[in-house]
């Protein structure tokens, strides 16, 4: 009894001494970058789309996360737990936080696709650019995951290196990583408003001081007294209208744009993206 005893009071002390034999791993190990929890992808794939991301990584400075899983129904919406992932592993570069992650989440039995954006990515990523980038990876379906991350890649690389989006060019991102308004300056109303006050005041003056007026009216050349008039009238009798009937264009145009980038507040600055189902 007293072995027994001794053998697990040595068993309780060693493992205030070994703790790393029975400690569960905590944090992410962030310099992967692609994360395959849905086991969705080989290892050599997921190893090509690591070294692929480095580049994208390394080429604009921004932090690019790739990422599967199918246990996020403790979230609203699979882009909710992609902003969760992002945050609670800290990624993204710099003080801002700049970077964007994509997943692929297979939770609910479809493919449910999200992209949040944060920091400098939100101004590069607008809502349109973000619906064409969905666009390509929904087309990619058929061809495997792979395909679909391939997709996402070459289409995040095109608009990073288009920079900052058109509708984004009114937008900054602050200290904090709050998605802002610029505030400038109204020069243009000042200059013609400096331009129309003195002209309107100088008009008045010199109207007030006219010795002379010109005629604006034949009447003013006329003797009242010599002139008669003859009375007419015009009696409308009847009308014809004939209509045309001028068909819309319901033609395939383009379609426009929404421009700018719908964000929100969420860990100390704002995040960007859409999502799809497909």
């Amino acid at each position: 009894m007293k072995k027994i005893a001794y053998g697990i009071f040595i068993f309780v002390i060693s493992l205030f001494f070994i703790p790393n034999v029975f400690a569960v791993p905590t944090s992410l190990d962030t310099s992967l970058k692609v994360y395959d929890k849905a086991d969705l992808l080989t290892y050599e794939e997921e190893m090509q789309l690591r070294e692929e991301v480095q580049k994208f990584i390394e080429k604009y400075d921004m932090d690019l996360i790739l990422l599967t899983t199918n246990n996020s129904l403790s979230y609203s919406n699979t882009r909710a737990y992609a902003e969760n992932f992002y945050l609670s592993n800290g990624f993204g570069l710099g003080n801002t936080e700049d970077g964007l992650i994509f997943v692929i989440d297979k939770s609910y039995g479809y493919n449910d696709l999200a992209i949040a954006t944060r920091g400098h990515a939100i101004l590069v990523y607008d809502d349109s650019r973000i619906d064409f980038i969905l666009d390509a990876v929904v087309l990619q379906k058929e061809n495997g995951y792979y395909s679909m991350f391939t997709a996402f890649l070459d289409k995040a690389d095109y608009y990073a290196d288009k920079g900052v989006a058109p509708s984004n060019k009114d937008y900054y991102i602050d200290s904090n990583g709050y998605y802002k308004h610029k505030r400038t300056f109204p020069w243009v109303w000042i200059i013609l408003i400096s331009l129309a006050v003195p002209s309107i005041i100088v008009g008045i003056l010199v109207s007030k001081n006219k010795m002379i007026k010109k005629a604006t009216t034949a009447s003013a050349y006329l003797d009242q007294g010599s002139i008669q008039y003859t009375r007419r009238e015009d009696r409308f009798i009847t009308t014809h209208t004939s209509s045309v009937h001028i068909p819309r264009n319901t033609g395939g145009g383009g379609s426009s744009s929404r421009g700018g980038s719908s964000v929100h507040s969420s860990g100390g600055g704002s995040f960007g993206g859409g999502s799809r189902r497909c």
